[in-house]
């Protein structure tokens, strides 16, 4: 189902690109990036200073302390901080008021903070829309409790369906993270298009209504909103809207004109968003998925793929992982400093078993037994991944290619691009 959907969105006949919106989007990253280069730092509280804050996330659980992110009202800064483990400090929830002193950047004594203040007054409402949304989240990530359930199983649950990844363990974050599958675990377009295609279905072919696209894309925001905005999801959420408003008009396919439109509302609301390294992963990852697909998809005819659709569905999810693969293995080196050799076979395990994951876990909110369906399937995948972590090259480690190195790693991929393009134009009209 996701492959026919990526195939729709991206379908699109061999012909130059035409993206008005590509040298706007190109302008605009350049200009932020100058403006950071040789702007003024932005301002920050000095270290030991007291100042208001606001509990801005739900409070995790450390050997000695608690980690949470704290919104600083004086400056607007959102800031990770480690506060000493106590009683007292055991009792914080998202949204209490406090007043705090940071040491060493990030660290908060036993001392260094006290309730009181009137920072949830001086901060906007969508900050505060989104702390209700962590305190709903909190509650729903009850109903998708199973006694006795393993761990790890419940982690991935948590994490997969409503963001919450307090509960990965370092060792289960590198079992994804080496067979490249650190994608599943942070909610990104792929789970945002399981769930809209399952509104979709639902909708029993009444999608080009204007009440039920209104509808999806509502639900679609309240669930990006439910998982705290991660920047992986809010572009998925605004390409998935924009792709709404084309298919009323009878347009069936993405563009890079949308993801270019995508990428410039987010940079004008929020141009730090620039330099996040989920920004960065999430828009390449579309990017050569726009490119590469219909590419790939090219090399079988419609009327094969209508023959075979076993080999057809299961091509498509292949060219889908080559085409991501593709615009994010630079950076994914140079952030990470690892290239996961299996990436194919383990895509074939998780993008299926993602899928029934998340319908398992959210028809857990109805029908609470589906609940031992979905630590089933977890406890399927980890396993699997745990297998493919042990084979022979699972990971090359060690990568640490420079900015330049990277950016020439993009010149190559987009000469290749071009390449194809031209081959496959030139054998159309052979």
């Amino acid at each position: 189902m996701l492959q026919m959907a990526l195939h729709k969105m991206t379908r699109s006949p061999l012909r130059p690109i035409r993206t008005p919106l590509l040298p706007v989007a190109i302008l605009l990253v350049a200009v932020i990036a100058l403006i950071r280069m040789v702007g003024p730092d932005a301002p920050r509280v000095a270290d030991g200073q007291w100042t208001e804050a606001v509990v801005a996330s739900v409070p995790v659980d450390k050997p000695k302390t608690l980690q949470t992110f704290l919104l600083l009202t004086e400056t607007g800064e959102r800031r990770r901080c480690y506060i000493w483990k106590d009683e007292r400090s055991r009792q914080l929830k998202a949204g209490d008021n406090l007043m705090v002193r940071i040491g060493d950047g990030q660290f908060v004594r036993w001392d260094g903070w006290q309730r009181g203040g009137d920072g949830w007054s001086n901060i906007g409402h969508l900050q505060r829309l989104r702390i209700k949304a962590l305190v709903l989240r909190e509650r729903l990530l009850s109903r998708l409790h199973v006694e006795d359930a393993d761990d790890e199983a419940q982690a991935l649950i948590a994490a997969m369906v409503l963001g919450d990844k307090s509960a990965l363990t370092p060792e289960l974050r590198s079992r994804y993270a080496v067979t490249g599958a650190s994608h599943v675990l942070a909610l990104s377009g792929l789970h945002l298009s399981i769930i809209y295609l399952l509104l979709t279905r639902l909708t029993l072919g009444r999608r080009r209504s204007w009440l039920v696209q209104g509808l999806l894309v509502l639900a679609i925001w309240c669930y990006a909103l439910l998982t705290g905005l991660p920047t992986s999801l809010v572009r998925a959420a605004t390409m998935i809207t924009v792709y709404s408003l084309f298919s009323l008009g009878g347009r069936r396919h993405a563009s890079l004109n949308v993801l270019c439109f995508t990428a410039i509302v987010m940079l004008l609301i929020d141009s730090s968003a620039l330099f996040d390294v989920g920004f960065q992963l999430s828009f390449m990852a579309m990017l050569g998925i726009l490119l590469f697909m219909p590419l790939m998809e090219g090399w079988l005819s419609a009327h094969w793929r209508m023959e075979h659709r076993v080999v057809s569905w299961l091509f498509s999810l292949l060219a889908v992982s080559v085409a991501a693969q593709v615009g994010t293995a630079p950076l994914v080196a140079y952030y990470f400093g690892r290239f996961s050799t299996w990436f194919l076979v383990t895509n074939l395990v998780v993008i299926p078993l993602t899928t029934l994951l998340l319908y398992a876990a959210l028809a857990t909110f109805v029908l609470p037994f589906m609940g031992v369906v979905a630590v089933a399937l977890a406890q399927t995948m980890n396993k699997a991944l745990d297998i493919i972590s042990t084979w022979p090259l699972a990971s090359v480690e060690g990568l640490h290619p420079s900015v330049l190195q990277v950016a020439m790693c993009y010149v190559v991929v987009a000469a290749v691009y071009v390449l194809l393009t031209y081959t496959q134009a030139s054998a159309r009209y052979r």
